[in-house]
C-alpha cells in the first residue's frame, strides 16, 4: 500500500455519460454541505467548472471558494482535480498554491448495465508536512472518500 495515495471504487446503475454528468453537473446535489468552508448555513451552491478550470462553493453573498483546479475533463470517461485545502485547521482553508495540492483522478468505465467510477487521491506529499500527514489521516483514516462515493451512489440510484 502507497501511504501517498488513496484508491476507492463505486458501482453505480447508470452509464459512464450519465455518472460523469451526475459527478461533475450535479455536484450540489449529492456531495454533503457539511463539508464545505464557509459551512452550511453560508452555502448557496457547490460546482465543479471544467471550462473555468475550478471546483469549490458560493457562498450566500456570492463569493466565489476555489477546493482547487479542475485540471482535466474527458465528458463520460475521466475527470481530473486539484485538491487545495489545508487540513492542519479546522474548519479546512483554501491552499492558495496549486503547485501544493494533492491530485484526484476519477475515472467512469462500463461495466455491465452500469459504470465502474474508481477515485484515485493522490500526492498528498506534494502539500509538504505536517499537511500531507493531515491529509492523509483525513482522507485514508477516515476513510472520507468511502462515504462520499456511498452518497454518490445513492444518487445516482434516485437522480432523474
Amino acid at each position: 500500500m502507497n501511504p501517498d495515495e488513496i484508491t476507492r471504487i463505486v458501482d453505480v446503475p447508470v452509464s459512464p455519460d450519465r455518472a460523469w454528468a451526475f459527478f461533475v453537473h450535479r455536484f450540489a446535489e449529492w456531495w454533503p454541505h457539511a463539508h464545505c468552508f464557509c459551512g452550511e448555513a453560508n452555502l448557496d451552491t457547490l460546482f465543479i467548472d471544467t471550462q473555468a478550470g475550478l471546483w469549490g462553493e458560493v457562498t450566500r453573498t456570492g463569493e466565489r471558494r476555489a477546493w482547487g483546479t479542475a485540471r482535466s475533463a474527458e465528458p463520460g470517461r475521466a475527470l481530473s482535480l486539484g485538491w487545495q485545502m489545508d487540513a492542519t485547521v479546522s474548519p479546512w482553508v483554501p491552499e492558495t498554491d496549486p503547485a501544493r495540492a494533492s491530485l484526484i483522478d476519477i475515472s467512469f468505465d462500463a461495466r455491465g448495465a452500469g459504470t465502474r467510477v474508481t477515485l484515485r487521491h493522490h500526492g498528498f506529499s506534494r502539500q509538504g508536512e505536517p499537511h500531507a500527514q493531515a491529509m492523509r489521516d483525513a482522507m485514508i483514516g477516515l476513510n472520507r472518500w468511502h462515504a462520499w462515493l456511498a452518497l454518490f451512489r445513492l444518487f445516482t440510484t434516485q437522480g432523474k
